[in-house]
């Protein structure tokens, strides 16, 4: 069977149809996400990404975008019933646990091969190592969000001499502040440390893994004590209003900060509107990599997929760097390979999708993925890192004194859920701060 799937991607052949009269499809497969559940991101779907690929192939396409909880129960349900009615399914990175325990996806890895040996598109090899389950591929990459950094082109200037901003320190950052200090006056590096911003992440997923290699395990390490205290100095060039600040694009267009750091979804109005007055950074490089935080989606086949043939010819059109492209001006998902990054036309998404290319293909790159298996109790995980962000860089605690006691509520949260530790620890459980 899965020799006939990979042989169904290498000898795809489109039918494109041809005269006005409507022609009902030859066939129909299943498609459900719990992604563009919003009504107009539906229609979209639909309409312009899903109707597409029927004019090529005659395929039609039923497609179910539901909540998280009735998403999961349909497919689960299937599997166990050992007869389904999905043939392609796609979820968030942290959803495939579930289904690999459960036994209702395939294992990907034939279609990727199929799929790599078109040679018209590659994946970034860190988003393609966390489609892998210990043996297992679960899924094959489909689009990505991220966090990046976001300068006005007048604040290269202030850039630490010699440097290539492409290739970020954590010091070249700290240093890029104080020239720009120094230079106006003024504090205008800028975070969202605002009730609803996403600084949490940051702390978490980027500068954490950057400086230690480790989300959670690392939390109370020597190497944790040293990035503290670094971030205790990097807050003395960040502006103060900050702790305001949700959205960086406007502080970015009000011109109150010059460089920030933030979501590419809270960042783009930004790029939407003076596309040629910013450009896009990778997040800077700790001692132990370049960390950021890929919210990676992924495609896969069920175990009880009825047309797994058809559903892998969806997979292949989802994955073409030209789809890509139309998914991005669609939904501002953005591309899982270099090559869909190439064929985005000039304007916003450009210069974003480029800062997004840089930093998943970077040579030091680790993507740190968001924390899963804390059920109930998720919302308690950024909060604990954004708490211990205050007591140590803005009150001033002592920086050993808080992690230990940040780092009984990390175990004791971990050992009350059995949850793993989130890459790019290892998947350990229950996973337990050193």
């Amino acid at each position: 069977m899965l020799l006939r799937i990979a042989a169904a991607v290498l000898g795809i052949v489109l039918l494109v149809s041809v005269g006005a009269a409507y022609t009902a499809p030859a066939q129909e497969i299943v498609f459900t996400s719990n992604q563009f559940t919003p009504v107009e991101e539906q229609e979209w779907a639909r309409n312009a990404l899903l109707a597409k690929f029927t004019q090529e192939t005659n395929i039609g396409v039923r497609f179910i975008t539901e909540p998280e909880g009735p998403y999961v129960d349909r497919l689960v349900a299937e599997a166990k019933a050992g007869r389904g009615t999905i043939d392609v399914t796609g979820t968030l990175h942290g959803i495939f646990p579930i289904f690999l325990a459960e036994n209702a996806v395939r294992d990907m890895k034939a279609v990727q091969s199929a799929l790599d040996a078109r040679k018209d598109r590659t994946f970034f090899k860190d988003l393609l190592a966390v489609s892998k389950f210990g043996d297992v591929q679960a899924f094959v990459p489909w689009m990505q969000a991220t966090y990046l950094i976001v300068a006005q082109r007048s604040a290269l200037q202030y850039f630490p001499r010699g440097r290539d901003p492409m290739r970020m320190t954590y010091e070249d950052l700290l240093d890029w502040g104080e020239n720009i200090k120094q230079a106006t006056g003024q504090r205008r590096v800028g975070f969202p440390v605002g009730p609803r911003g996403l600084y949490g992440r940051f702390l978490h997923g980027y500068i954490y893994p950057s400086w230690t290699g480790s989300q959670v395990k690392a939390f109370k390490s020597a190497q944790a004590v040293e990035m503290w205290s670094y971030l205790r100095r990097l807050w003395g060039v960040t502006h103060p209003s900050s702790f305001t600040y949700e959205f960086m694009s406007e502080p970015l267009l009000r011109g109150e900060v010059i460089v920030a750091w933030d979501h590419v979804a809270r960042i783009l109005p930004a790029l939407r509107q003076r596309p040629n007055d910013f450009i896009v950074l990778p997040s800077p490089a700790g001692p132990r990599g370049r960390s950021f935080i890929a919210v990676v989606v992924g495609l896969a086949l069920p175990r009880t997929a009825p047309n797994p043939e058809l559903g892998t010819r969806l997979i292949e059109y989802l994955t073409r760097p030209a789809t890509q492209v139309v998914t991005l001006q669609g939904v501002g998902f953005f591309p899982v390979s270099p090559e869909a990054g190439r064929e985005v036309p000039t304007g916003g998404l450009k210069v974003m999708a480029d800062g997004v290319g840089a930093q998943a293909g970077a040579s030091d790159a680790r993507t740190a993925l968001l924390p899963i298996g804390l059920g109930a109790r998720t919302g308690e995980f950024v909060p604990l890192y954004v708490d211990t962000f205050t007591l140590i860089a803005i009150q001033g605690r002592d920086i050993r004194q808080v992690l230990n006691a940040q780092a009984a509520k990390l175990e004791e949260l971990y050992r009350a859920m059995n949850a793993a530790c989130p890459p790019p620890d290892p998947a350990i459980r229950p996973c337990k701060p050193d």
